[in-house]
């Protein structure tokens, strides 16, 4: 017997069809995901060549593995689960959808067709008055919906079915993984998370992308300002102190108008032209005040910043950069480093000790710096994000709870029941079941014992 040699779409449509392929890929899958959960994602590279040498971080870095959720090899396998998938459901789709849309049980139910059927019992009717077909009718409704009546030569069948449109469970479930790999594509593609810190009182514009290790500036287009920030801590009765919550008061601006004002605490974000601000850390930043006095004036002025914060100086084109602060300084107390930057001038850094006021003194320069005032101010840390695919891959989730529900908790049953036209024989019952044998056959039973205490009324 001559066989038909496959074609290359047949050959192609075989393998993505391929259950051996659907196992590999979700195996794949939970392993790929146990190594992004062990490697921390989108670390600075000097902190991975701290763990792991220079040598293994070359590696992991050619593979991507410290963005692996974004590389192109694991879109590549998300895409080839998406081609598996669709290529499973029409495989069989159409005969599935054959077995839902046709009438079944539409023709007399013969011999030939009972043997293929998992259920069959024979009840012998003693009663010589025989069975009327609305007590059979009765007796199937209590289970099935209103039976539909088939006469044939020497008999009569009655049909009746329930959950036909149960076989699509497993489709809902397949169209609603598809719809979440779309949903996080689209997240992938078009969304990302940013982070901003903001001073109380402080408004904002932009935040803070982390791409490799530089952190790049990104407009939100409008403006963002932390009108109030508040921490409580647990009564613990210790020395200890152990936070409880934190919140910030937020308001939206848009061309300089309050739109929006909300408190936002964690797990409880702000919503705003498809962005979330959720409250994910907050600190406090050194406030320095410094004092500036002339050598050739009396004048004695002063200047307040924050660490990481550049001032002009006055009556003068320098500026000054506050580094950082340090509540020691070899011995010498408290004190602030400065970077002093002139023009055309190389920047310079030096200290200023609030103990040692003259410090200063040796620069030589037309003016003194002294360290006046040292004090805090507290800022909320916000985590930004913008998923444009979180509300399809809730979509996708809602239709897989249906999906599950439906392929779990429902089957396709169908039973007949066929009497002879005129008195005397046997009726036959039949029935089958997709799914939940079990459960139909404990139905199919008490149908049939029923069936028995009719015939013989």
């Amino acid at each position: 017997m001559d066989h038909k040699e496959k074609g290359i779409f047949d050959i192609v449509f075989d393998f993505f069809r391929s259950l051996k392929l659907t196992i590999f890929l979700l195996i794949l899958l939970a392993i790929l995901s146990i190594i992004g959960t062990l490697i921390k994602q989108n670390a600075p590279s000097g902190e991975y060549i701290q763990r792991y040498g220079i040598q293994l971080y070359n590696v992991l870095e050619f593979f991507n593995l410290f963005d692996m959720y974004h590389s192109w090899w694991f879109s590549a396998i998300l895409l080839l689960l998406v081609f598996n998938l669709i290529a499973c459901s029409l495989h069989r789709f159409p005969g599935v959808w054959r077995q839902i849309s046709r009438e079944s049980g539409g023709k007399e139910i013969g011999d030939p067709m009972l043997k293929t059927l998992p259920y069959v019992e024979r009840v012998n009717i003693s009663n010589p008055g025989g069975v009327r077909e609305d007590d059979i009718r009765s007796l199937l409704k209590r289970e099935f919906k209103n039976p539909q009546r088939i006469e044939g030569e020497s008999s009569i069948t009655l049909y009746s079915e329930k959950g036909r449109f149960s076989r699509l469970g497993v489709y809902i479930t397949h169209l609603s993984i598809l719809i979440i790999l779309i949903g996080g594509i689209m997240g992938s593609l078009f969304g990302f998370r940013g982070f901003v810190n903001i001073l109380e009182g402080e408004t904002v514009d932009h935040i803070a992308l982390r791409i490799k290790d530089e952190d790049v500036a990104k407009p939100i287009g409008f403006s963002i300002r932390c009108d109030d920030f508040r921490v409580t801590f647990y009564d613990l009765q210790r020395p200890e102190k152990l936070v409880k919550e934190y919140t910030s008061d937020l308001t939206i601006l848009e061309n300089g108008k309050e739109v929006l004002k909300k408190t936002i605490e964690v797990n409880h974000p702000l919503h705003y032209k498809g962005l979330a601000f959720y409250q994910s850390s907050y600190g406090t930043i050194p406030e320095v005040t410094l004092g500036i006095h002339w050598k050739n004036k009396k004048e004695k002025m002063t200047l307040k910043g924050l660490e990481g914060e550049t001032i002009r100086i006055p009556h003068s084109e320098a500026l000054l950069r506050i580094l950082k602060y340090a509540p020691q300084v070899h011995n010498f107390g408290e004190g602030v480093q400065v970077a002093l930057l002139k023009p055309n001038q190389p920047p310079r850094a030096l200290w200023v000790l609030k103990d040692v006021p003259k410090l200063d003194q040796q620069r030589g320069d037309d003016f003194i710096l002294t360290l006046e005032e040292i004090g805090t101010k507290e800022y909320t840390g916000l985590q930004v994000t913008k998923d444009p695919g979180v509300w399809v891959v809730w979509i996708g989730c809602s239709l897989m709870i249906i999906g599950l529900i439906v392929s779990f908790f429902f089957s396709h049953q169908r039973i007949w029941v066929r009497m002879p036209a005129r008195t005397g024989g046997e009726i036959v019952l039949a029935g089958s079941a997709n799914k939940n044998r079990l459960g139909f056959e404990k139905k199919f039973g008490q149908i049939v014992e029923g069936m028995r205490s009719l015939v013989k009324q």
